[in-house]
């Protein structure tokens, strides 16, 4: 959808400040711009840590069969909404509609799978690391980005979610499909931004974890 502006921004619940947006181009075509994204600030990265830290507990007590089945209803969605995601992510990320297509897969196998295996292998009384961080690379926007996440959260960790800076809106179309199969909010939070929000995250004295 061309006509579409794409966006992206922080997702941190209790975080209303508004911060300033910048244009995500097309790295084929740089008249084509895709959307806009909104970074987070390192202080942001922060507090962010701390939502995620605070909710661990309580996603924890979720029965396995629950986060495994969250995860496959965002699979569903996944799937449902492919012509769309494949849009963003072949102008954002710059690959070909047959690399797009397996990209969309891959990433609904991954939350299958992980779905499956969480059924399979994990005992009720399993215990999460805490606040994990998930730090995705630009040339897997949704699939690496969506396993990382969906392993976190069918353990029982939360997630700080940070794609990378080249790919934040197909990245945020994910967590938005994550979110409206049930994820909640602060269980799975999006942070947006550089490399200096990346380290934020990792150095943050609540991260338990770093994928």
């Amino acid at each position: 959808d061309l006509a579409r502006q794409w966006r992206a921004e922080p997702l941190i619940p209790g975080l209303a400040i508004v911060r300033q947006p910048c244009d995500v181009r097309n790295p084929a075509c740089l008249a084509d711009v895709v959307g806009q994204v909104s970074f987070a600030l390192e202080r942001d990265a922060g507090f962010a840590a701390r939502v995620a830290a605070r909710s661990v507990q309580a996603w924890a007590r979720t029965p396995v069969e629950e986060r495994a089945a969250l995860l496959e209803r965002a699979a569903d969605r996944m799937e449902a909404d492919m012509p769309r995601l494949l849009g963003v992510i072949v102008r954002e990320a710059g690959k070909s509609l047959p690399n797009a297509i397996t990209e969309v897969r891959e990433a609904v196998d991954f939350l299958r799978y992980y779905a499956a295996e969480a059924r399979r292998t994990l005992a009720a009384d399993c215990q999460p690391l805490g606040a994990v961080v998930c730090i995705s690379p630009w040339n897997f926007p949704l699939s690496i980005f969506t396993g990382q996440i969906a392993a976190a959260l069918v353990t029982g960790n939360t997630v700080l979610a940070k794609p990378a800076e080249e790919t934040p809106l197909i990245a945020a179309e994910g967590v938005r499909i994550l979110h409206e199969a049930g994820v909640p909010r602060e269980v799975l939070l999006f942070v947006p931004g550089d490399g200096k929000i990346g380290a934020a995250l990792v150095a943050a004295p609540e991260t338990a974890a770093v994928m």
